[in-house]
């Protein structure tokens, strides 16, 4: 090979290389350029990488999130499907109950259409039970409980005056005045009494009604406390009449009887002493036979002659006639004499008696003679009533103004005795008329045979003219407790019967 082919050879290989190096400055470039393109896409899938684990991280969060939210949508689920069964088991209730209910409102239909018939019928009656109010016999007057009159008929208008427009809407009284005969000081307020009470009350005997234009009338009237059904108490009805024909006829009877006890008395009085002096040394009685006859005579006579003196202190009592001689009395000191007068008759029958009183000695003004009858007739009763190894018990004590006794509210300050048994007792039938004139109970008749039934009468009549008061708590064949109350600190002048 010659020199020059080497020549051109080597400038051959030479421009070759040149040209390759060309082409690999410019593949070089390339990929400098690609190096960069890569540096740069490597930059933004790192800034992708970084924002798609910050992503994932909060996925992460996220799903947690979700997964408690998960729990707790699953724990009220549960309890939402709890709620669900109890609400449906309420439906189901509130269904029965719905049907109750419809069946009640039928019932409740029909009742008030019976309430509707019962209530024009009750109106009817209302009407008919005013009008026979307004025309019945005796004098009506109802109050409330608050003591306002709400019905006054056409009978009290009549007898007081007032109309009934004065009246309905006030209190009782502030309108209707009763006084004591006596001396006409108000009476115990006996309508109270009932209200307070709950018990039937009747006002005292010798009680007059001041009318209107000022006139006095003897009266004679109760009152009935009104209860509902169930027993509260609405109220109180007072029935009251004019006894002014019924006081002329007992004036008139009172009279007669004290004439003709008067008349009976002498004759009795000269029996008494014929037999004392037939039954004395010189009246000739000799045989144990004509004594026991004569004996007869003079208890018969005693009795009569007994009678004779009740009858006449009635009369004198009712005719005002009976005049009283006050004077310091120790009671108890009385009380215990009173029974020294009758242990002959306890002994006979071997009753036990038991005293209790509140203190050794109580002086108060008072007339001797009166309280002596008011004591020696219960305690007498007492014995009478009382089968042989009975009790007999004897209290006294001192009371306050208002305090209830049973049942019994003391008007004033006083003294009080009880005479208690363990004796028949009173049947309930006959315990409202105990202290009426002559009556006597079937089992008192059946028990002791003697009596006139005037004993408790003039008891009454006593404590009523003195001031004072008598009331008793009996079952039959379980004995009896009779209460008497004497005023503190004594009788007043104004008491005494003229």
């Amino acid at each position: 090979m010659n020199k020059k082919t080497i020549v051109s050879q080597s400038k051959n290989t030479i421009l070759g290389l040149k040209f390759l190096a060309k082409e690999r400055e410019a593949i070089r470039r390339k990929l400098v350029i690609t190096a960069q393109a890569l540096r740069l896409k490597a930059q933004q899938l790192a800034l992708i990488a970084n924002e798609k684990e910050s992503i994932r991280s909060k996925l992460v969060v996220t799903a947690k999130k979700l997964a408690v939210t998960a729990k707790e949508k699953e724990s009220i689920r549960r309890k939402l499907a709890v709620v669900a069964r109890a609400l449906r088991l309420k439906a189901k209730q509130l269904a029965v109950i719905a049907k109750e209910r419809e069946h009640i409102r039928r019932k409740l239909v029909l009742t008030v259409g019976n309430l509707n018939l019962k209530a024009e019928e009750l109106a009817i009656t209302i009407v008919e039970k005013k009008a026979i109010l307004a025309s019945i016999g005796d004098a009506v007057m109802a109050c409330n409980k608050e003591g306002k009159v709400i019905l006054f008929n056409r009978k009290a208008v009549a007898m007081t005056g007032f109309s009934a427009n004065e009246v309905i809407g006030k209190h009782y009284n502030r309108v209707i005045k009763f006084v004591r005969e006596i001396d006409s000081k108000p009476v115990e307020d006996f309508i109270a009494k009932a209200m307070k009470t709950g018990q039937k009350t009747t006002m005292a005997d010798n009680t007059l009604l001041i009318k209107k234009n000022g006139i006095k009338i003897p009266v004679a009237d109760s009152a009935e406390p009104i209860r509902y059904t169930k027993g509260a108490l609405i109220g109180c009805v007072i029935v009251f009449r004019d006894v002014s024909q019924e006081k002329e006829v007992d004036k008139a009877k009172s009279e007669f009887i004290s004439v003709a006890s008067h008349q009976l008395k002498t004759p009795a009085t000269i029996i008494s002493l014929y037999v004392e002096m037939l039954l004395g040394k010189s009246g000739g009685v000799t045989t144990s036979k004509q004594k026991e006859y004569i004996n007869e005579v003079n208890a018969a006579n005693q009795r009569i002659i007994n009678v004779i003196n009740t009858l006449l202190n009635i009369s004198r009592i009712e005719m005002g006639i009976f005049s009283m001689d006050l004077a310091p009395v120790d009671i108890i000191a009385f009380l215990k004499n009173g029974i020294k007068e009758l242990r002959v008759n306890l002994k006979e029958k071997h009753i036990i008696l038991q005293e209790h009183y509140h203190q050794s000695k109580h002086v108060i003004s008072i007339d001797a003679l009166l309280l002596g009858m008011v004591f020696s007739n219960l305690v007498s009763n007492a014995i009478k009533y009382t089968s042989s190894g009975g009790a007999i018990s004897i209290k006294s004590s001192k009371v306050k103004k208002n305090e209830k006794i049973h049942n019994n509210i003391i008007k004033e300050d006083s003294l009080l005795v009880s005479v208690s048994d363990d004796g028949c007792g009173i049947p309930k039938d006959a315990q409202d008329k105990i202290f009426n004139k002559f009556f006597r109970s079937e089992n008192a008749r059946n028990h002791y045979t003697d009596g006139t039934g005037l004993g408790l009468y003039i008891v009454k009549s006593i404590l009523n003219h003195i001031g004072g008061d008598v009331w008793f708590w009996s079952k039959e064949k379980k004995g009896t407790i009779f209460y008497f109350t004497v005023p503190l600190p004594g009788i007043k002048k104004q008491h005494s019967v003229a």
